[in-house]
């Protein structure tokens, strides 16, 4: 999962006047482990990435969706707004279709990746325009879902080597 998100992130240009990121961590409840502006260079945001831990228990996406619009992106502005969604556990919920619906009503892009048995027609009602991506495990993501993920979005992309992992 965090090789996932810093494969994606190393796609672009980190910085104040192009692409801010935010990494918000759910399972039983949702958290916010890096806020939008809190890194503005690549090198720094993958090693705090590379820093957070896992949680468990059950998938919590409507609270992530509320935290994602009432902390992530409030006052953010109109500038291009994408979030996107990795989950193992989707299935469909009224908190979860509120919660996105609310997040699309203001503008903001849903896409998401769906890992394994995930309820794909579901999957597809929540994001918008479409923008899912299925893989069957873990070790996929980043080679079916990356390009895929980074395709969609809008914001400077620009290649940038991945960091060394960490011995």
């Amino acid at each position: 999962m965090l090789n996932f998100v810093t494969e994606v992130v190393t796609q672009y240009t980190i910085s104040s006047n192009c692409v801010r990121a935010a990494v918000i961590r759910y399972g039983s409840i949702a958290d916010v482990r890096i806020q939008l502006n809190q890194y503005s260079d690549v090198n720094r945001l993958v090693q705090a990435i590379s820093q957070i831990p896992l949680s468990g228990g059950s998938s919590n996406l409507a609270d992530a969706l509320n935290m994602l619009q009432s902390t992530v992106f409030a006052g953010a502005g109109t500038t291009a707004r994408v979030v996107v969604i990795v989950t193992d556990q989707l299935q469909p919920s009224t908190a979860i279709t509120n919660a996105a619906n609310s997040v699309k009503s203001q503008g903001i892009r849903i896409v998401a990746v769906g890992i394994g048995g995930v309820d794909t027609n579901y999957m597809y009602q929540i994001v918008s325009n479409r923008l899912a991506v299925l893989v069957s495990s873990y070790s996929q993501l980043v080679p079916s879902a990356r390009n895929t993920v980074v395709g969609q979005q809008y914001a400077c992309p620009q290649y940038i080597a991945p960091t060394p992992a960490r011995m």
